[in-house]
């Protein structure tokens, strides 16, 4: 990550006895992102699951997250 918005952010969840998550991403980008998390609306057979979500840019300032390896070249 290239700022430090997410110890800001948990340093003031704290107090709510809360903080963000950072998944381990597997994958050729292994880079920590914060994860959006979703629910399924229509439950029941046939019906598509829900999908998480993973930010590329900080929710909080929008700076952009980097690869840690910058010599990969990305797919």
């Amino acid at each position: 990550m290239t700022c430090t918005c997410t110890g800001t952010v948990d340093a003031m969840l704290a107090e709510r006895n809360t903080r963000l998550t950072l998944p381990i991403m597997l994958g050729e980008d292994q880079t920590p992102r914060l994860m959006i998390v979703t629910e399924q609306i229509e439950k029941g057979r046939g019906k598509k699951k829900a999908v998480g979500m993973s930010a590329t840019f900080c929710p909080f300032c929008g700076a952009a997250y980097v690869r840690e390896n910058t010599d990969q070249v990305p797919a």
